[in-house]
């Protein structure tokens, strides 16, 4: 079952959000992690977690000496192995962005849910509409592609729910995307975001809105799958903070992260 955590970081002095580059939050987590947890949490194609860093990709010129980063894990077995690392082994490597020294203060739980009740809450709708927090993209055979096509959308979600999730969902849900989902409304930009000093990538920030022509069981799953959304993230590099999104929900309760 996926699980939502808050990490709370503090800094001896303050420091510039955007020395907070994705790269460098990705370490931090990596620096809290025994060799043997970080290499659980490093295997395989499909990696078990996102983590997201909003204030990043918004307010960069702030200047914070506490900050908050949002991890997922997409099994929640996983957190036996970041506990054990974090609060029985203790390790000693010391962190630090940029030279200023920078430990982690606290550990909230946010929420946990299970893959069938994603499923069971779903409801069949012709209507999705998703806001796309931090910039996103997509592999494209060898290219990044930065629009929210359908397919690749959840072609994306698609492969993370079947690599954790014990309710496994058909490929062929995609052969019903194809031809009965689409774009019917959208508000996004494109942006040029720096992961580290030597790499930067595309993606776009924004409202979709999706639209099926059929009303049917494969709109509940879709549904499903971006409710999985705001754990897994979607497409490229979610576990350096790209790809966060929301399900515009009527009556829902937002969080505040």
């Amino acid at each position: 079952m996926p699980l939502k955590v808050l990490l709370v970081f503090r800094s001896e002095s303050p420091i510039k959000v955007s020395q907070l580059k994705p790269k460098t939050i990705h370490g931090l987590f990596f620096g809290l992690l025994g060799e043997e947890t970080g290499e659980i949490f490093h295997s395989g194609r499909i990696r078990p977690f996102s983590l997201f860093f909003t204030p990043y990709f918004r307010f960069p010129e702030r200047e914070v000496s506490k900050f908050t980063v949002e991890l997922n894990l997409l099994d929640i077995s996983l957190f036996r192995h970041f506990s054990n690392s974090v609060f029985v082994e203790k390790k000693k490597e010391e962190l630090n962005v940029e030279g200023v020294p920078v430990s982690l203060v606290n550990v909230k739980p946010l929420r946990v849910v299970t893959y069938n009740s994603l499923l069971e809450n779903s409801t069949p709708t012709r209507d999705f509409v998703v806001d796309f927090l931090t910039p996103t993209s997509f592999k494209r055979g060898k290219f990044d592609y930065i629009l929210p096509e359908p397919e690749l959308l959840f072609k994306s979600l698609l492969r993370k729910w079947n690599a954790f999730s014990p309710e496994k969902i058909e490929w062929e849900l995609l052969d019903f995307v194809r031809k009965h989902v689409f774009v019917s409304g959208l508000w996004i930009n494109s942006y040029k975001t720096e992961i580290s000093e030597r790499a930067k990538i595309v993606g776009f920030r924004g409202r979709v809105y999706l639209y099926s022509d059929k009303l049917s069981e494969e709109t509940k799953l879709l549904r499903a799958l971006l409710k999985f959304s705001e754990f897994s993230g979607v497409g490229r590099k979610s576990t350096m903070g790209f790809g966060k999104t929301r399900l515009e929900e009527k009556n829902e309760t937002k969080e505040l992260v």
